[in-house]
């Protein structure tokens, strides 16, 4: 028998599959056993979220086996087209798109919802190989570090017009894939220097501090640096360049937060932020994931037998909350094996990303693992209170056509132009 899983004559790497497989079904039972009513815990038919989730599963199917019997040579070919298919259709849900949870992302075709942005990861992840794998580019000087920033950053800029700040947060993972392929270290130094001045300009604004007292910090610093650094000419010189483009990014983020934003933007964000708590929704969310986590113990409850799942207490447990499900019912046992479970695809991911001879391939590679990984440390890093709640599903596990669709399509894509496999 061949090691590799076979589709007729396509193969695909078969740890990868596998994996895929068994996180699907962790998935599908714990949809149920969030979403099926106290009494009906044996009829799986009367649970209609986990119908709509085999539906979603047979759904993905159709993307693999539409994959394996793909060109893989189309791939790079349609990679520009494909992300410019997605950039309009994130623009197009703004104006036809149908609002769910605050956010203006989803279009709507009867009772089922598809959101864009999720397949705007793939376009993304496609066009930045595609660029940045090309023989005729080297990954260095401003222009193509500008190109390639704005490949990703511009879907960051179309999908916070949606209200979707979760979404368009999870694009800047990107910045991980520039870095690994030669990007120096100080671009990346810089883009967390100008996170850092952006949410400190969010939280004075918040508190009703004058952001111009930030500017007047960064006056006294350079001042002691230029001080201290006197000898040298140009660290006197970078050292005002810096002030100059800090002050001046500083004020700019002071006007677009309090003079464009409107109320409810900013109050999203501060929630996200945790700058102010929304009570009725992620803060009680949050603190009843906590209290469902916290109660599953070794070894957990026990399948079907969790109170805070059964009664309730999460809403929506069944999507972004998905492992506290988890977590009541299958313990730190469960989790410590789901942990494993993803470390483990993520690693076989980035080493049969390494072992690809093609730098489109390669690239791509980097870009499904970066993806995968943030939204895992993400989602669970919500539900247990590290991270502010943003929103954003759990990789093959959440409940959910669009998300599941899109994480497929952007894993089996890679696995299609693996150049160890396929032809």
């Amino acid at each position: 028998m061949s090691s590799s899983f076979n589709i007729s004559r396509n193969r695909f790497d078969p740890a990868i599959v596998w994996m895929y497989v068994l996180l699907v079904l962790v998935g599908l039972v714990n949809i149920y056993s969030a979403s099926v009513d106290v009494n009906n815990l044996y009829q799986f038919t009367n649970n209609a979220i986990a119908l709509r989730q085999v539906m979603w599963i047979s759904g993905a199917i159709v993307v693999i086996l539409t994959i394996a019997f793909s060109n893989k040579n189309l791939i790079p070919y349609f990679a520009y087209g494909f992300y410019g298919a997605t950039m309009f259709l994130n623009i197009a849900v703004l104006f036809v798109g149908r609002e769910v949870a605050g956010a203006k992302s989803w279009f709507g075709f009867g009772g089922v919802g598809i959101q864009p942005s999720e397949f705007a990861k793939v376009g993304v992840a496609l066009a930045l190989a595609k660029f940045l794998g090309s023989y005729d580019v080297e990954f260095k000087g401003w222009r193509n570090i500008l190109k390639s920033l704005a490949i990703f950053l511009t879907p960051v800029l179309i999908i916070l017009a949606q209200n979707d700040t979760g979404s368009a947060l999870v694009f800047l993972s990107f910045f991980l894939v520039l870095y690994r392929v030669g990007m120096p270290s100080y671009y990346l130094i810089a883009a967390v220097w100008f996170v850092i001045i952006a949410i400190t300009c969010i939280i004075l604004s918040a508190k009703t501090i004058p952001i111009l007292y930030l500017i007047y910090v960064f006056i006294l610093l350079a001042s002691l640096a230029i001080y201290f650094l006197r000898k040298s000419r140009m660290a006197i010189y970078l050292t005002i360049g810096l002030l100059a483009v800090s002050g001046g990014f500083t004020y700019a983020i002071g006007q677009f937060y309090n003079g464009i934003l409107k109320q409810y933007q900013r109050d999203r964000i501060e929630v996200v932020l945790g700058l102010k708590e929304d009570k009725r929704k992620t803060g009680y969310n949050l603190r009843q994931s906590k209290i469902a986590i916290g109660a599953g113990g070794i070894v957990g409850r026990g399948y079907l037998k969790g109170t805070q799942t059964k009664m309730g207490f999460v809403p929506e447990q069944h999507t972004d909350f998905i492992f506290c499900t988890i977590g009541e019912e299958w313990g730190f046992i469960g989790v410590t094996a789901l942990f494993i479970l993803y470390m483990a695809l993520l690693i076989r991911i980035v080493n049969v990303a390494e072992k690809q001879q093609d730098p489109f391939n390669r690239i791509y590679g980097y870009g499904v693992a970066c993806i995968l990984f943030t939204h895992f440390t993400v989602n669970i890093g919500m539900t247990i209170g590290f991270i502010p709640v943003i929103g954003i599903p759990l990789p093959f596990i959440s409940f959910g056509g669009s998300s599941l669709w899109a994480f497929t399509l952007l894993l089996f894509v890679f696995l299609k132009i693996d150049d160890r496999f396929s032809k």
